[in-house]
């Protein structure tokens, strides 16, 4: 592991260090400006000793943690090391074993404390322990590496080397310390490897690929039934034959089969397609892969080709790519469909909140004109009622003085036109009732006393009108007081137009009227035992009423709810208004 550079620990650098961090230090004081030239250069001696000792004791704690580090690490190679399944060995310049892990002691069927200090020769049969020490010297000489396969020692086999566990050492030298690391492998007894040998034979006897296996010279020396059964060639027609004869001359470009075998030769594999025929004449293609198989000294022995029909994969394939396309430009074109549709869509949607924009904006003001006619029709209603107050009230008041005057004069002399004066007065009379009962439709006076004055005059006028029971509950007089002058002529005009539907089509008996201040709003309601309100009547087109009374209420930012509809419950309006603070 690389180290890194410490200047810390280098006197001449922590000095550097030191001076220019004491020189960049912005809120350092020195001594009283008094001071002598050797004060000042001891307390500057001061302050870069600090800083030095600081950087010390930061690159020694730095150092610590490596160090833990560093042998934790070391511990858990140590741990790896020992519990490898492999065998691993470490022997000097004389072959004598210098480390061991577990599965070596176990291979060499030795306790591991006895390894260390023996000559590894001595576990070898003796038949091959030449054969080791030659492989030894050549990897001292070479300093490279190696792979050598060697039969143990065993004391109880008699057989020269059909019984003995064979292991495979794979070696490397350490040049520098002329030391050599093992890895040995147990590859079992001969009899052991020709039962994994009969055990492969059979594998390739039942798979379903074909299999063919050719000498370096690239000839074949073995082959699969599915071989056969894939090419039509028999197994005596394919021996000693190179796999050139299963091809299609011209199917290939061309250097692609050398090129194929520079891969194999230089990497040890090789897969792709080729394109074959059967011993028919059938073309078809193959999905190819090739192996090599080297000796210890690393030349190829043989090469291994393991191939399946991939034909119906590959039609399928392209049935599919066909299919891909074709839904592709069916997917494309109804996008484009979907697209266009989407356009005109939101062209749709535009002229759509365009038209709800002008309609919001004509019905906006047809509000605002609403309630300019409402205000300019109560103004209106207003100045009739003073107008017919002023000049036409006052004109039959003077009228039945005088007529007054002449049913005195004439009660004694003139008997029969007394009658006549008196049936003329009553008609006086009756005329100025009527002109205040118009003058009461058009603008009670009372509403010139107040909102409380109002309502309590109307209720009594629907009282004697209908002669129903109703009931007024109002607040105190300070609510009154909150009450704008533009609310209470909407509060009253409704109580109008609520007592008048009431009488016309509830069909009731009782009717209760409410006005009272609830969580800062004003709420104002009338409720009847009648017949009620139903639904499919609420919003005719003919409802002017209940129009106007919305209309009123919402110009004043109240809201108007009509209660829910229960068939002979009755019906409640309620309006709430916001009331200032």
């Amino acid at each position: 592991m690389k180290k890194r550079q410490r200047p810390e620990l280098d006197p001449v650098q922590l000095r550097q260090i030191a001076e220019l961090t004491v020189a960049a230090l912005p809120k350092v004081k020195p001594p009283a400006d008094g001071a002598g030239s050797d004060e000042l250069k001891r307390w500057h001696e001061l302050q870069v000793s600090q800083v030095e000792l600081d950087m010390q004791n930061l690159a020694l704690a730095e150092l610590q943690i490596e160090r833990d580090q560093a042998e934790e690490g070391r511990d858990s190679y140590a741990t790896l090391y020992d519990q490898a399944p492999a065998g691993y060995l470490s022997l000097d310049a004389d072959g004598y074993i210098t480390r061991a892990n577990q599965a070596a002691a176990v291979l060499l069927a030795r306790p591991l404390c006895e390894l260390v200090g023996r000559r590894f020769e001595q576990f070898v049969a003796p038949q091959s322990q030449a054969l080791l020490r030659g492989f030894l010297l050549d990897l001292l000489d070479s300093g490279g590496r190696g792979v050598l396969e060697a039969p143990l020692f065993d004391s109880y086999t008699r057989s020269a080397m059909r019984g003995l566990r064979q292991v495979r050492i794979e070696a490397n030298m350490d040049a520098a310390g002329r030391s050599c690391r093992m890895i040995l492998t147990d590859i079992g007894t001969e009899d052991v490897r020709e039962d994994a040998r009969r055990r492969a034979f059979q594998v390739l006897d039942s798979i379903n690929e074909a299999v063919l296996v050719c000498d370096a010279e690239q000839n074949i020396v073995f082959v699969n039934p599915a071989f056969t059964t894939l090419t039509g060639y028999a197994v005596e027609e394919a021996l000693g034959r190179n796999p050139r004869f299963l091809g299609r001359p011209g199917a290939h470009p061309v250097g692609y089969h050398a090129e194929s075998l520079r891969c194999l030769r230089s990497y040890g594999k090789w897969q792709g397609e080729v394109y074959n025929r059967r011993r028919d004449g059938t073309p078809y293609v193959a999905s190819m892969s090739l192996t090599v198989v080297r000796d210890d000294d690393g030349s190829i022995s043989h090469f291994i080709g393991v191939f399946s029909d991939v034909t119906a994969r590959q039609q399928a394939e392209a049935a599919l790519l066909k299919l891909s396309r074709e839904l592709d430009a069916r997917v494309a074109a109804r996008t484009a469909e979907l697209t266009e549709a989407n356009r005109q869509l939101m062209l749709e949607v535009v002229e759509r909140k365009r038209t709800e924009a002008a309609l919001h904006e004509s019905r906006e003001q047809l509000r605002k004109l609403a309630e300019h006619m409402e205000m300019v029709k109560e103004n209106e209603r207003t100045r009739i009622a003073r107008d017919i107050h002023d000049e036409l009230g006052q004109n039959l008041m003077a009228l039945r003085i005088d007529i007054s005057m002449l049913s005195a004069r004439t009660s004694e002399r003139h008997a029969r036109l007394h009658q006549r004066v008196d049936a003329v007065l009553e008609n006086v009379d009756t005329t100025i009732s009527s002109v205040r009962g118009i003058m009461n439709e058009l603008r009670p006076a009372v509403l010139d006393l107040g909102l409380q004055a109002a309502l309590e005059w109307q209720v009594g006028e629907f009282r004697k009108r209908s002669s129903l029971a109703c009931a007024l509950t109002l607040p105190d007089d300070g609510v009154f007081a909150s009450i704008a002058p533009e609310m209470e002529i909407v509060l009253f005009r409704s109580l109008q137009e609520a007592l008048s539907n009431v009488r016309r089509h509830a069909g009731a008996s009782r009717v209760e009227v409410l006005l009272a201040r609830r969580d800062g709003r004003l709420v104002f309601s009338v409720s009847d035992n009648g017949v009620g309100i139903a639904p499919q009547h609420r919003d005719k087109s003919e409802s002017f009423g209940l129009q106007g009374m919305a209309q009123r209420v919402e110009s004043l930012g109240g809201r108007l709810d009509i209660g829910q509809y229960e068939p002979g419950r009755g019906c409640t309006l309620t309006m709430d208004f916001e009331l200032p603070v």
